[in-house]
């Protein structure tokens, strides 16, 4: 008979006994504790995370207008002017930056029509699209963030720098938003005037006027 107190060593079987190991399981209160503990670290983390996204999408935003610029100067290499980009309404119309830029449609086919080419009459590839610059059904340009809506600014009259002489001033909207809203004087300064031959402007994330990226700082 085995004393009392003794475990069973039986290798084919259990351990028993009084001391014989039982589960540990968190009580409420420790299972509670690391919820808050996750919780606050969750509330810490998070919006550093959506910070440093937004400024690597503005960043990407004014690589890709950079881009858009050094063809948009090629083509006037070429020409000998800027291409009117726009329709003559300050916001970028796709079918005539692909045209201009491109020699070719959105989808990459040929132009619906000779106007669509914005005078890049010998269908020159100044430039090349990739999937990042365009929407899923490949109608509209977007920036980094997704937003279609962007304006554009050409020295048309020459005398290096864009001023209030060489278009106005756009407003822009945010994704899902209605209403719309334009630089400020301040960060435009079309009165002083931009040293540049061509700038682009975006809402960016589009939630309020200062999410606005700008080409040219």
């Amino acid at each position: 008979m085995r004393p009392r107190g003794i475990f069973n060593r039986d290798p084919a079987g259990p351990v028993t006994g009084p001391c014989a190991h039982r589960p540990v399981a968190f009580t409420l209160i420790e299972l509670l504790t690391v919820i808050a503990i996750v919780g606050v670290l969750a509330g810490i983390l998070l919006p550093a995370t959506l910070s440093v996204r937004v400024a690597a999408r503005r960043a990407k935003t004014k690589v890709l207008f950079a881009q858009w610029g050094g063809a948009m100067e090629s083509f006037r290499q070429e020409y000998g002017y800027y291409p009117v980009i726009d329709g003559g309404s300050g916001k970028v119309e796709p079918r005539l930056f692909a045209g201009a830029l491109t020699g070719k449609s959105l989808q990459g086919a040929a132009v619906a029509a000779p106007d669509h080419l914005a005078g890049n009459l010998t269908q020159t590839a100044f430039y090349a699209l990739t999937e990042d610059e365009l929407n899923e059904t490949r109608t509209a340009l977007v920036d980094a963030f997704g937003n279609s809506d962007i304006a554009v600014l050409c020295d048309r009259n020459g005398d290096g720098q864009i001023t209030g002489a060489d278009g106005s001033v756009q407003s822009v909207c945010g994704l899902g938003r209605t209403d719309a809203y334009a630089p400020a004087v301040s960060d435009l300064d079309l009165g002083v005037g931009i040293r540049a031959g061509v700038i682009f402007y975006s809402a960016g994330p589009g939630t309020r006027a200062s999410d606005l990226v700008f080409s040219w700082k």
